[in-house]
């Protein structure tokens, strides 16, 4: 094999890790995605390729924004830097692109666009390099830079830019539909529908985005997609489906290599513990939160958890008894599931509501969550409530 063929295949085998890097990326498959780089970035140093050392050090400083890895970021970043300076006729266009994405997730918005900008004009400016490497064209490359900067205005507050870019944007896709992009675009649209307070039109924009990528089987962003659901949910009080999605997410993403994400679902899941409920029940975790105790743990407690439930499935019915609770008969037969005998049940019933009361009840002697109600019990009027899971069947005998 000649010098210049074992060339060549060093620069295909170089370009093939790359790409498969941003493959296992999309993938959510974040560690096999390190060690595609990796291997990029060895590769590329025994043949003194510059271009694709910098690609594939800008693939591995993403992931470590992506993962919220300082320490790596700043190792990374820094020998990045230090090669760009060296070497600034060499700056391959993708590595302008990563830079900009290190910098949102840092939250340096105006950094981040002067880097996106600074990726758009190396493309602009070598149509035929930096881009091929990550196997896209020049003009996929072109829109790409423009969907970033079109999601870095509207992080800036630049909601009307950022509006008319997408939607300029979205010409172009109508000819030519680029992978990665309108999935992006209809999630940045979607934030502006949620801050109109235009909730349905906000979930139709997330559905496209969650459709978009799964098409390309894009797992990585279409956990974004699942993110604006449970914000959505949030919003129009739909508290109980709001944790599903968030819970959702957290069984698919799991890890610290998902750091960025998992900390926009922190921060979702606060919001919605602050603003859901005056008593949330949480079955999952055997836990309840109330305004003035905070979190009680039940632990294993199921059969006040299911009076909890029962009672407040009866609050939640719409309608002109929608504040009614259940009888003495009622909670018997739906948390015991036995024909309600006083002489058998009466006392049960006392007990637990009483124990329930110890436990969430600022002052047991006024109470304000659970009150008597005709001949039974329920939750306090225009207490805001919610039950979250599922629950066992309360063994036999189980007091």
């Amino acid at each position: 094999m000649t010098k210049k063929s074992q060339s060549s295949s060093s620069v295909s085998q170089i370009h093939s890790w790359l790409q498969l890097g941003q493959l296992r990326f999309e993938k959510c498959e974040i560690k096999e995605s390190q060690v595609a780089f990796t291997l990029a970035l060895q590769q590329a140093k025994k043949t003194r390729d510059l271009r694709a050392i910098m690609e594939a050090l800008s693939g591995i400083l993403r992931l470590s924004a992506e993962s919220l890895d300082e320490p790596a970021i700043e190792k990374w970043n820094s020998e990045l830097e230090e090669l760009m300076k060296a070497h600034p006729k060499e700056i391959p266009a993708m590595a302008w692109y990563c830079k900009a994405v290190v910098a949102r997730h840092q939250r340096q918005v105006v950094k981040a666009q002067r880097f996106a900008h600074e990726y758009i004009h190396a493309i602009e400016k070598d149509q035929k390099e930096g881009y091929e490497s990550f196997g896209i064209s020049y003009e996929e490359a072109l829109v790409r830079g423009w969907t970033l900067v079109a999601t870095i205005l509207f992080t800036r507050g630049k909601v009307r830019r950022a509006q008319w870019l997408s939607g300029h944007l979205f010409k172009i896709l109508e000819t030519s539909p680029y992978r990665g992009v309108a999935g992006v675009l209809y999630i940045m649209l979607a934030h502006i529908s949620e801050r109109q307070r235009q909730y349905d039109n906000a979930m139709e924009l997330y559905r496209k985005s969650h459709a978009s990528f799964l098409s390309e089987h894009n797992w990585y962003f279409h956990l974004y997609a699942l993110l604006g659901y449970a914000r959505v949910h949030r919003l129009q009080q739909s508290y109980s489906q709001a944790h599903w999605y968030l819970d959702l997410i957290d069984k698919a993403a799991p890890t610290a290599e998902f750091g960025a994400l998992r900390r926009e679902v922190a921060i979702e899941r606060a919001k919605l513990e602050q603003d859901a409920v005056d008593l949330l029940i949480d079955s999952r975790k055997g836990v309840v939160k109330t305004r003035e105790a905070g979190q009680i743990s039940l632990r294993k407690q199921y059969v006040l958890l299911h009076i909890l439930e029962a009672l407040s499935k009866a609050h939640s019915i719409e309608g002109e008894d929608f504040d009614r609770g259940l009888s003495k008969a009622e909670i018997i037969e739906k948390v015991w599931e036995e024909p309600y005998r006083p002489e058998a049940h009466d006392n049960k019933l006392y007990y637990n509501i009483n124990r329930l009361r110890k436990l969430i009840e600022p002052d047991i002697r006024k109470p304000q969550y659970l009150l008597n109600w005709k001949e039974g019990y329920r939750l306090a009027p225009g207490l805001r409530v919610q039950f979250i899971g599922g629950l066992q069947k309360i063994k036999g005998g189980e007091v």
